[in-house]
Order: C-alpha cells, then structure tokens, then sequence
C-alpha cells in the first residue's frame, strides 16, 4: 500500500544496499514479521541485498525501467512509494525543515 515502515538515514557516503539487512530486520519487528515481499529499485539489485532481506523472511522484487524507455513510464509499484512521499511532503509537520547556520 506505501505506507512507510520503517526508516534507516545515514551518511551520504553510506552504500544503499549495505543497509538492507538492518531495515529489513526493522521492518519484521514493527510489523511482527509480517512483510513477504518487498518492492525495490535497480539499486538494490545482486546477491548481498537479496541474501540480507532473505535472513529476514522478505524477497526482494526488483522493479525494472521498460527496455524500450520514451518519455514518461510508469513504473508498476514504484508509483505508490512516490505517491506515500508526497502525502508526507504535505503535511509540514513531519517534513524535515532547515534550521538556519550561525
């Protein structure tokens, strides 16, 4: 449905992928184990994510741009994560805002 689960923030020089097995692991623990099935982007893809979710009883799904890509493409799933992010965008209390530097 998009909802969000759950949330791992790190460093920008943080690989992606190397926090799967840590978000994973979170994601069983707030839904009692309850995700099968996760939908994820080309930047997930190859053995060390797909194994780490794996140890938390979740298969990853990647979901691929089209072969042949011409303008806008709707990836199927990736539609309702972009949408949830909007619906957070929204609301300005649980947006992120910039405090200003001294």
């Amino acid at each position: 449905m998009g909802h969000l689960l759950a949330l791992c923030v790190t460093a920008a020089n943080e690989q992606d992928r190397a926090q799967v097995g840590d978000l994973a692991r979170h994601v069983q623990e707030v839904t009692g184990q309850a995700v099968e099935v996760a939908c994820v982007d080309h930047g997930y893809s190859g053995e060390g994510p797909a194994r780490d979710a794996a140890g938390q009883g979740i298969r990853l799904e990647v979901v691929k741009l089209p072969q042949a890509k011409k303008g806008f493409v709707l990836l199927p799933r990736r539609w309702v994560v972009e949408r949830s992010i909007a619906w957070v965008a929204r609301f300005r209390r649980l947006a992120c805002t910039s405090l200003p530097l001294p």
